[in-house]
């Protein structure tokens, strides 16, 4: 539901304009309400769930014929247990050319809460342009995430493509995620990472050399060292292949006793349960 203002000559977009619109959010009870607003050339667009008093998308823009610029924008999300907030810059240059010959740049940050405290990261994307055939996106994540005792660090170079219906995500080198922090009350982890280069991920999976190494100590019993290196072929939690084997050691503190082992596991399907 809207009004529109239309030039004298109407040769492009309405001069000004305000439009309602009410949308239900998947597994969320709540209705959300989206209202746009505009005069000449910028506007505001707002999104609000009716139980919730902060805009889940704040939005200010500008456009002109050579590009769409969403300023200072603002976002949260406040559900599935681990609320999420942050703000977001966009520019598309050459939009009026279509899709396929507009150039997208821009900044996204991420603001998370947890027994850990607060934890920033930011997604800078672009330029680079989305395509139906052959997007061609450079971006990188940099920062941390926090979650009740858990510390997320990131690193992650990466360059999507494909089309927008079948994109890859293809991480570059030096992408690594790191983690720390408690999992439950006695078990401590000192450091979990997992270098990411050469890695890709499609809506089939994750495809390339997966590895990772743990570190982690029981304050009574020890501490021990883990590390898991295979190939992952269209691999998901229950779906796909990851050839892979793990080697590592430990000490047993009650009894002043240190120990290694090793294991290969090849030509199978491993899946998470």
């Amino acid at each position: 539901m809207g009004e529109f203002t239309m030039p004298l000559v109407p040769d492009g977009l309405p001069v000004s304009g305000h439009a309602t619109a009410t949308l239900n959010l998947p597994q969320e009870p709540s209705l959300v309400d989206a209202e746009l607003d505009w005069q000449e050339n910028s506007g505001q667009l707002i999104v609000l769930a009716r139980d919730n008093g902060d805009p889940l998308l704040d939005l200010p823009w500008q456009i002109t014929r050579q590009q769409l610029t969403v300023s200072d924008g603002r976002w949260s999300w406040p559900y599935a247990g681990f609320p999420l907030s942050g703000r977001l810059g966009v520019k598309v240059d050459n939009w009026q050319a279509g899709l396929e010959n507009a150039l997208v740049s821009g900044r996204l940050s991420v603001l998370t809460r947890g027994q850990a405290g607060k934890g920033n990261a930011v997604l800078n994307f672009g330029p680079g342009k989305l395509s139906m055939d052959n997007s061609q996106l450079p971006l990188q994540l940099t920062g941390e995430a926090k979650q009740a005792d858990l510390i997320l660090y990131a690193r992650l170079p990466a360059q999507l493509s494909g089309s927008l219906t079948d994109p890859t995500l293809a991480f570059e080198p030096g992408a690594l995620l790191r983690s720390k922090g408690r999992v439950i009350d006695s078990l401590d982890i000192d450091e979990i990472r997992w270098p990411l280069a050469g890695v890709k991920v499609t809506q089939r999976g994750v495809d390339g050399r997966l590895q990772a190494i743990l570190q982690a100590h029981e304050n009574e019993l020890g501490d021990f060292v883990l590390h898991m290196d295979g190939l992952a072929n269209d691999f998901l939690p229950d779906a796909g292949r990851w050839q892979w084997r793990y080697w590592g050691k430990g000490s047993f503190t009650p009894m002043n006793a240190t120990g290694m082992l090793q294991e290969k596991v090849s030509g199978m399907t491993a899946r998470l349960r």
